[in-house]
Formats: structure tokens, C-alpha cells, sequence
């Protein structure tokens, strides 16, 4: 019986009641919220900066890879700028119709082959260029494998018989402007028909089949001292091209800053300007390079100086260019990126600086 009243007395003592059964108090209430506010703006705060180094990164990794793309392009139509497949020293006749004018288009403008403008001129069959930016245009000679097996005259138009290296047919195309060049000189022409059945042909006539078009089907040769320009009549002067003369497309690119329509962007692009080459009077492709480039800066070396100029002071001693020094100033595309958010919307903005020789004209 006592056994029994102790055990009962010990499982009593062991029972919770309202003395040992307690909650938290206001105090340990408001400490734990207080620590874990603590721990979550400690977390945000971390996914913040990371967010934002994210950003960073990115945006300075567009800025790298558009700068990366712009200057490899553009190097490489500066290197070939004047270029010929026959020899970068030969004179050049140009048959074109336009080339007759005292407005020759950038495209077919040989004479030209290698200029700069400033601010204050505009690239025709442009029309997204930003105004007051500068622009560059090369032209050169695209050598394929074609050339001459035989140059016929005595038909009412000049007739080319061509092959190619590779046995195949030649594959240009109606209407595509081309060079035909050998060691004394080059002519600049459009091919009025030739492809499909005519493979191994390519012809040279007048008419309005084609535009541009041609004022002549001779070639022009020039003899020194005689007849340095082409007559522009249905006949001309022959041209001198005989059996392995080499046949190029004419190539015509202009490099300019151009409206690419993203505003939230920033609304700037680099651009390269093309000739289509394919059977159509400034048929102009515009094509977008690298987002981002607000302004190309460009200035100019001369051959036997050391300092580089812009384009006002080379005046017209445009073959005599040698060298280029690019600036690219680009911007991110992404906003509040840079701490001053009061420039530039806060975009990164990086100034890229480079130098590109000609390769056909002596430094």
C-alpha cells in the first residue's frame, strides 16, 4: 500500500503542468525576428551584389566581344583596301556609267578606293546613318579562280571565254560588277549575261538590260601619253586582255555608325555598308556589326610621317594613306550599371583604340 501511494506520488511530480508548460516572451519573440531580418538582408544583399557583378560582367563582356568583332572586320577591308589580284600599281579603267558623272556613288567610285569623311558628309543608299559621325569606305578586288581562256570583240558586244581553277563553271552572276585585270592594267565593268547555259562565257555590252549598266563594251586600253581615259562610245578602245587575265568581283564596303531602332539599347550600332553585287544600281546592304559603338573616331598617317591626322587635313592625298587609327567608343546595353546613373543612363562606356596598316602601300 505505501509502494503504491510513492509510485503515484513520483508519476504526479512527472505530469507537465501550468508551471513547467511556457511559450516564448515578447522579448525572445522580438530578438528572433530581429536576427532573422539580420540573415535575410544579409542574403539580399548578397544576391544584390551578385546580381549586379553579374551585370557588370556581362555588360564589359559585350563590350569586349563587340569591340573584338568590329576591329577584325573592320582590319580586315582596311588591309585589302585598293587591293588588285593583278598588282596594286597598275592603272584602272572604270566603265561603269555612274563613273562618268562628276557624283560617282561610293561603290563604284575607284578613284576613291580608299577615303574617309567626317562628320559633315553623308554615304549615299544609306539610311540609318547618325548624322555628324564619321564613316569609311575601301573598295578591292575579290580574285575567285576565274580568268580569261579568250577575249572575241569582232560581235556586237565583248565576249570573255573563261574557266576556273577548279574545272567548274565560273558562277557569277548576271548583273554582278567585276574587274578583269593582267599585269599593265585593270577595267572595272557589269557582266551583261553569261551564266546559266553560257557558263564558260561572260559578256560585256551596252543597253539598258542591266543597271548600272555599261557606256562602252571596250575595255579601254590605255596607252601612256595617247589615251589615258576610256572613250565612252558604243565600241570604246578593246583592252588589252588576253589569254590568263584575271577576272574579280568588285567589292565596296563602307563602315559607319548607324540607328540600329533599339532605343532602350542605347540606338547605336557600328555598321558595314556592302555592295550586293548582284544585278542592281546601289543595291546597298546594311548590315549590323557590333551593338553598343556610339562613335568611330578615325585619323589618318601619311606616307613618310609619323602622325596621324583626321580626314579634313589628308585633304586629297587619299592614296597616300597608309595607316588608320580606330577608336571605337562603346556603351553597354544594359542600364544602372555604373554608379554615376546620371551619365549615359548609366551604362559602361570603354574607348578602344587601334592601328591598321594598308598592306599595298609602302609605311
Amino acid at each position: 500500500m505505501k509502494g503504491g501511494v510513492v509510485n503515484k506520488y513520483k508519476r504526479w511530480l512527472n505530469t507537465p503542468t501550468l508551471f513547467n508548460s511556457r511559450g516564448l516572451a515578447l522579448v525572445e519573440l522580438m530578438i528572433a525576428l530581429v536576427l532573422g531580418l539580420v540573415i535575410i538582408g544579409a542574403v539580399t544583399g548578397i544576391m544584390l551584389s551578385n546580381t549586379q557583378s553579374f551585370r557588370t560582367n556581362r555588360g564589359l563582356s559585350q563590350l569586349q566581344d563587340g569591340a573584338r568583332v568590329g576591329y577584325e572586320l573592320l582590319a580586315r577591308d582596311i588591309r585589302q583596301a585598293g587591293n588588285m589580284p593583278c598588282g596594286n600599281d597598275i592603272p584602272v579603267v572604270n566603265i561603269l556609267n555612274p563613273a562618268q558623272t562628276n557624283n560617282v556613288p561610293w561603290y563604284y567610285d575607284w578613284d576613291n578606293a580608299f577615303i574617309g569623311y567626317d562628320g559633315d558628309s553623308a554615304l549615299a543608299n544609306v539610311d540609318n546613318q547618325i548624322a555628324d559621325t564619321e564613316s569609311l569606305v575601301m573598295l578591292s578586288g575579290d580574285a575567285g579562280g576565274v580568268y580569261v581562256e579568250d577575249y572575241d570583240t569582232s560581235n556586237n558586244s565583248a565576249n570573255f571565254t573563261v574557266g576556273t581553277a577548279s574545272g567548274n563553271a565560273h558562277g557569277l552572276l548576271n548583273g554582278e560588277v567585276l574587274m578583269v585585270c593582267n599585269e599593265s592594267q585593270g577595267t572595272i565593268f557589269q557582266m551583261s549575261n553569261g551564266q546559266g547555259n553560257n557558263a564558260d562565257k561572260l559578256v560585256v555590252n551596252t543597253g539598258n538590260s542591266q543597271s548600272p549598266g555599261n557606256c562602252t563594251k571596250g575595255l579601254g586600253e590605255i596607252i601612256p601619253g595617247n589615251n589615258a581615259n576610256q572613250p565612252c562610245n558604243t565600241n570604246g578602245n578593246q583592252g588589252p586582255y588576253g589569254h590568263n587575265s584575271v577576272i574579280a568581283k568588285l567589292t565596296a564596303t563602307a563602315w559607319y555608325i548607324g540607328d540600329n531602332g533599339r532605343a532602350g539599347e542605347g540606338g547605336r550600332s557600328l555598321y558595314m555598308a556592302r555592295l550586293s553585287n548582284n544585278a542592281g544600281a546601289g543595291d546597298v546592304q546594311q548590315i549590323e556589326i557590333a551593338a553598343g559603338v556610339t562613335s568611330m573616331a578615325l585619323r589618318y598617317r601619311l606616307a613618310d610621317t609619323s602622325d596621324f591626322i583626321d580626314a579634313s587635313t589628308v585633304g586629297n592625298r587619299w592614296a597616300d594613306v597608309n595607316a588608320v587609327e580606330v577608336t571605337l567608343t562603346l556603351l553597354t546595353q544594359d542600364q544602372n550599371i555604373s554608379t554615376d546613373t546620371t551619365v549615359n543612363e548609366g551604362r559602361l562606356g570603354r574607348a578602344l583604340t587601334s592601328v591598321v596598316a594598308i598592306r599595298n602601300r609602302s609605311l
